[in-house]
């Protein structure tokens, strides 16, 4: 008898040491945040670039990475954008760049914009979201790049 007992005050005690498993809460900017593929103008050369959120979280603010259409792997631009999470826009004027790229670069983002299922995938045809975007760089002043794309959408024949 005392073995059923131990038996049964084991298994009490393991289920009620269990416990439940929190859900996983997204990002203040997770409508921004993401990979996307854009081109100049919405024509040419595909460049990926990404967008997302900074340490503490902010809903104001988000890091966009435009290293691979203005840097390279040793050269990296990257910094933090201003964001309205209410009308998925967001700008930067004379962003400090936090990566690496030589000479102390700027740039300076206006017309920030995500369109939800605003774009579709080039192969895949899937609906995603679209981005656009102006972008001037302090190395190259006066010249405005207009940024059109999609959200990654993890295809292969999306991927550039």
């Amino acid at each position: 008898m005392k073995k059923y007992f131990y038996i049964l005050t084991l298994f009490i005690l393991s289920i009620s040491a269990c416990k439940k498993d929190e859900p996983v809460g997204g990002t203040a900017v997770q409508d921004l945040s993401g990979e996307w593929w854009v081109q100049i103008d919405g024509t040419g050369n595909y460049y990926g670039i990404s967008t997302y959120n900074t340490a503490d979280n902010s809903s104001t603010q988000m890091w966009i990475n435009l290293t691979n259409f203005w840097g390279n792997a040793d050269n990296t631009v990257f910094g933090k954008v201003n964001v309205n999470l209410d009308s998925k826009t967001f700008s930067g004027q004379n962003v400090t760049n936090a990566g690496t790229y030589s000479g102390g670069i700027k740039f300076t983002v206006t017309n920030g914009k995500i369109t939800p299922n605003g774009a579709v995938g080039p192969s895949s045809k899937a609906t995603t979201d679209a981005i656009s975007l102006d972008v001037e760089f302090s190395d190259d002043p006066g010249t405005v790049y207009h940024l059109k794309g999609y959200h990654r959408t993890k295809f292969v024949g999306d991927d550039h």
